[in-house]
């Protein structure tokens, strides 16, 4: 029995010991695996010193890539941006990531490949104008909505719904006309605010676009976040609030704009001791007496309606000039001598030329609405000495 007994105690002690060692052993293992893991990235990774760069994700890139797909997909989507934006240092967009990041500190080294991603490492990452670019997120492409319209929906009431006016759902949505229809399942663009929506093209600036939609410009940088206005770039788009869409000009009204600044008239020098015949000057517009704008400090001139009618020289003299005149439309001006000159204009038609000789009483022209006029009417000028006088005070009705 002493001897069972002294067997049992050998056993239990040998037991205990082996249980310590298996522990023991256990954690030596651990700690080796681990150092020889270290070891062997370090030994195989040598050129991953960059300090930006992961030995882990350079690892997973370059030896294990199975391991984690997406997250090296992101990686070299990202890289290839980069190489992108690193091949053309003049481009806005490279400008402003190389600015934000450290990346500015590795271009001298003229691969883009060894250019790691931005990181806060070593600088401030500052705030850039957000580029047209999938990687940014910015504040109008959040808040840009798309609506589906439903049945009985009109464009007054989707407007009240998103709190913007009808217009500006017109103008984003390419609404001519001023009561559009809307059918179910059309899809609208809503604008986060009243304005327009516009496109930024080379070489335009932020007080051209504020003088073009009428709003202040500095309601456009803060709106749009915009820090500095030489990195926008085209293409980029941008909202103007509150700004007005003005539709553009019709063909004729091309026209018309296109004609107030022509000038295309002939002129000859008359004599400067022209004397003329002396006589006084009579009513140019046989056919109207009727006076629709009398002379005033802004308009030294009477204006006499009538449509397709004969104008008669008021006096005789020589025609100095005849043709198209900014503003004037059709015109003719006759010199009477002695410092004394008469202009009419607007004409439908000219009948004289320019040097022609003509009599009081003589048609020179058709009246008509040619250059900056509201209607057909004639435009009766008196000037003396180049002065403009009241024409009342040389002619009656």
């Amino acid at each position: 029995m002493a001897k069972f007994s002294r067997f049992y105690k050998l056993l239990q002690f040998n037991i205990k010991s082996y249980s310590h060692f298996a522990v023991e052993l256990f954690l030596f293992v651990i700690i080796a695996l681990t150092a020889g893991v270290n070891l062997y990235l370090r030994t195989n990774l040598g050129r991953a010193q960059t300090p930006n760069k992961s030995l882990f994700f350079v690892y997973l890139k370059n030896y294990v890539p199975d391991r984690n797909e997406k997250l090296v997909d992101a990686y070299e989507s990202v890289r290839i941006k980069l190489t992108q934006d690193l091949a053309k240092p003049a481009s806005p967009a490279g400008r402003q990531i190389l600015a934000a990041s450290t990346i500015e500190k590795q271009i001298k080294s003229n691969n883009p490949k060894d250019v790691p991603l931005p990181t806060l490492s070593g600088s401030a990452l500052l705030k850039p104008n957000p580029p047209s670019s999938d990687l940014f997120i910015t504040k109008r492409d959040v808040e840009v909505q798309k609506y589906e319209v439903k049945p009985g929906d009109s464009v007054g009431a989707i407007a009240s719904a998103f709190n913007v006016s009808v217009d500006t759902i017109k103008w984003e949505n390419n609404m001519s006309t001023a009561n559009p229809v809307i059918k179910p399942g059309e899809i609208l663009t809503i604008l986060p605010t009243n304005g327009v929506k516009h496109v930024i093209k080379e070489g335009e600036t932020i007080s051209g676009l504020a003088k073009k939609y009428g709003v202040d410009a500095e309601s456009i940088f803060e709106y749009n976040e915009i820090e500095i206005e030489e990195l926008i770039i085209a293409g980029e788009e941008i909202i103007i609030p509150n700004g007005i869409k003005t539709a553009p000009p019709t063909r004729e009204r091309q026209q018309y704009l296109a004609d107030l600044n022509k000038n295309d008239y002939k002129k000859i020098e008359v004599p400067a001791d022209f004397q003329g015949s002396g006589s006084g000057l009579i009513w140019p517009l046989p056919a109207g007496h009727r006076i629709s704008q009398y002379a005033s400090r802004k308009h030294m001139a009477i204006d006499l309606p009538c449509r397709d009618c004969q104008v008669t020289a008021a006096g005789d003299g020589i025609v100095e000039q005849a043709g198209w005149k900014t503003g004037y439309g059709n015109m003719v001006m006759i010199n009477h001598g002695n410092g004394l000159k008469t202009l009419y204009a607007h004409g439908k038609e000219l009948l004289v030329n320019a040097g022609d000789s003509v009599a009081q009483g003589q048609s020179i022209m058709i009246s008509g609405s040619t250059g900056r006029s509201t209607g057909p009417h004639l435009h009766f000028e008196v000037r003396v000495n180049g002065a403009l006088q009241n024409p009342l005070s040389f002619v009656n009705p």
